[in-house]
């Protein structure tokens, strides 16, 4: 793939961080033309922006989100980064950033100034955390933002994992019996707790793991989801114990905005005494089918495509397809 350079004299930036409210319609500015510059059809809404850039207990915007504007005219503002950091393992801290550029400033050595800039910024912050063994700085693209990974790989930044967006068309659905000595059980209040600690197993062995996310104090947060849709998810138990699950879900908001009716195959494992039985298969089609049977006509998830339970090439062998590719691109911190 032919990938754009900056040219050597990129154009001096200033930055500032975000002023509350204020600044959110030139923030969902930038990052519509960013869009439209990648060909991305997904919409962006106001609403969208102020919920996602509000200070928080996780997010102060005027710290944690760089608007960079030109050094010659510092009220023109070109592109924004959000940048944050998170734990991935005991020894492993990530620093990340993610970016948007206008187009007309695509290719002019921007992009690469934003991400040093933003560097500089996570270092800082990294001095203020207890140490770790190793530290890295970490961005992700789509595989239509082409300008984007193409910074990163010019800064520095190598491929470390891709995950796999994938699509099944719900036409038929698979009809797989669950294997005899489970049972699917409706999800019932008291069962939120064991699902939340076997979710959290699950995730500690993901490359993607955030370990913050999973703090006992978070359980309320995960608990009380709005996103939670558990007359959908079929869990297995094999006598008192949870063995496996898919947390099937449907946002009707988001398939209102989209005009689609569409689902989610989600969070989909089997713990490891209960694995090589068919039992995933199984949950996975019985998702499948309630999704269908509440009149969706896809259903979704995303993989690694380097899982280690191979789960990449079951999703094909049941009809699943590849639609879009993320990219997840590390650089060691100096």
């Amino acid at each position: 793939m032919n990938r754009p350079h900056p040219s050597t004299q990129p154009i001096p930036l200033v930055y500032r961080g975000v002023s509350g409210e204020r600044d959110y319609p030139l923030l969902l500015e930038i990052n519509r033309s960013s869009r439209l510059a990648d060909h991305d059809p997904e919409p962006i809404s106001l609403a969208q922006i102020s919920e996602g850039y509000a200070a928080s207990a996780e997010l102060d915007p005027a710290r944690q989100i760089l608007i960079a504007c030109l050094a010659e005219a510092p009220e023109v503002a070109v592109g924004y980064t959000h940048l944050g950091w998170y734990t991935s393992r005991a020894d492993t801290r990530l620093y990340y950033q993610y970016s948007r550029l206008r187009g007309e400033y695509r290719g002019r050595g921007v992009w690469e100034a934003m991400i040093r800039q933003t560097e500089q910024r996570m270092r800082e912050m990294a001095q203020e955390h207890p140490p770790v063994a190793q530290c890295y700085f970490q961005g992700w693209a789509s595989d239509k933002q082409v300008d984007w990974i193409a910074a990163l790989e010019n800064t520095g930044y190598q491929v470390v994992r891709r995950f796999h967006n994938m699509l099944y068309r719900l036409g038929e659905a698979p009809e797989i019996p669950v294997p005899e000595g489970f049972e699917i059980r409706p999800v019932k209040p008291e069962h939120m707790c064991g699902i939340w600690e076997a979710q959290k197993e699950m995730n500690a062995g993901l490359f993607e793991n955030v370990v913050e996310d999973w703090l006992d104090e978070k359980y309320p947060d995960w608990l009380n989801d709005p996103s939670h849709t558990p007359q959908y998810w079929q869990v297995a138990w094999a006598g008192e114990h949870i063995a496996g699950m898919v947390l099937a879900r449907i946002d009707e908001q988001e398939n209102e905005a989209h005009k689609r009716k569409h689902g989610y195959t989600e969070h989909i494992y089997v713990r490891p005494p209960w694995r090589k039985r068919g039992l995933a298969s199984a949950l996975i089609a019985r998702s499948l089918q309630i999704l269908k049977d509440s009149g969706m006509l896809e259903a979704e998830l995303g993989v690694d495509a380097e899982n280690e339970s191979a789960a990449f090439n079951l999703y094909r062998r049941m009809g699943y397809e590849t639609f879009s590719i993320d990219t997840w691109f590390r650089k060691a911190m100096d």
